[in-house]
């Protein structure tokens, strides 16, 4: 049985190692690309990845409304919110909100001469924020983007808008400033390493963070480590193996909840 779990590590680290050459490949392509191709893959990108996670969100929301339904005595779930509805509206709603803060945040650190700092991120997500809320306007919401009645009239739409993009911008910049007060350290940089970080974290391997950032193992690439790559940053074995069962796991919990990479239209509105 060695030698086929041999073949299966190796088999695993090059499959790793040819997704992490793709990428590097594919980084290099978009830097050489113009800034509004950039910022439009991005955008795109966000979309895709906005979509799919309203989707399954909104089908979890059908699932707890359904078993809401039947319990006795409970009074039936009522969606509120631009983060609430049926799949279709969900996925609309995060495509649109990802999109825009994607690109947005990528725009403007490139205006901005590559700076990335609290002011940015808040400027992203104030876009971000009132781009929701007109998408839920322009699709007849019976809600408002953070709840409540749904805004009327343009000077209502507007108000709304603005509104909501001041507070997801207040927001956004009240949590990366909490995180800088406890750890001293630049949330936007860190922000790419979260999910890496909490990992370590609950492994008790927090002195390797230093490690996870010089090898540039972002969270995107958390699912695609491999042996060879936490040695290429220089993680002992123990703390491999530990980081290695760790996301094996999560692997193996995420094969047992397939979700539809398909990208839904927009029906009706209807919320």
């Amino acid at each position: 049985s060695a030698p086929v779990e041999d073949s299966t590590t190796r088999a695993m680290g090059d499959i790793g190692n040819a997704i992490a050459a793709k990428k590097e490949q594919f980084e290099t392509w978009m830097k050489s690309q113009s800034a509004p191709v950039e910022v439009a893959i991005v955008s795109a990108g966000g979309a895709l990845q906005g979509s799919v996670l309203g989707y399954g969100l909104g089908a979890m929301n059908k699932t707890l409304e359904a078993q809401a339904a039947t319990m006795p005595g409970k009074p039936p779930m009522a969606a509120q919110g631009s983060f609430s509805g049926p799949p279709k509206v969900l996925a609309l709603n995060l495509a649109v909100f990802s999109a825009v803060q994607g690109g947005l945040t990528l725009a403007i650190k490139k205006y901005r001469g590559g700076v990335e700092d609290i002011q940015g991120s808040m400027m992203a997500m104030f876009g971000a924020g009132s781009a929701l809320s007109l998408v839920g306007a322009a699709t007849g919401s019976k809600t408002g983007a953070m709840g409540g009645e749904a805004p009327t009239g343009a000077v209502g739409i507007a108000t709304d808008a603005v509104r909501t993009g001041a507070l997801f911008a207040l927001l956004n910049g009240a949590f990366m400033k909490v995180g800088q007060m406890f750890t001293g350290k630049d949330s936007t940089t860190d922000m790419y390493y979260a999910h890496g970080t909490a990992m370590l974290s609950t492994l008790g391997l927090e002195k390797y963070e230093k490690n996870f950032k010089k090898g540039l193992l972002t969270d995107d690439c958390l699912l695609l480590l491999n042996d060879s790559a936490l040695q290429e940053v220089r993680i002992p074995p123990g703390p491999r193996l530990k980081i290695l069962n760790y996301v094996n796991a999560t692997r193996a919990q995420m094969s047992q909840q397939p979700m539809s990479l398909a990208i839904p239209v927009q029906e009706e509105p209807r919320q």
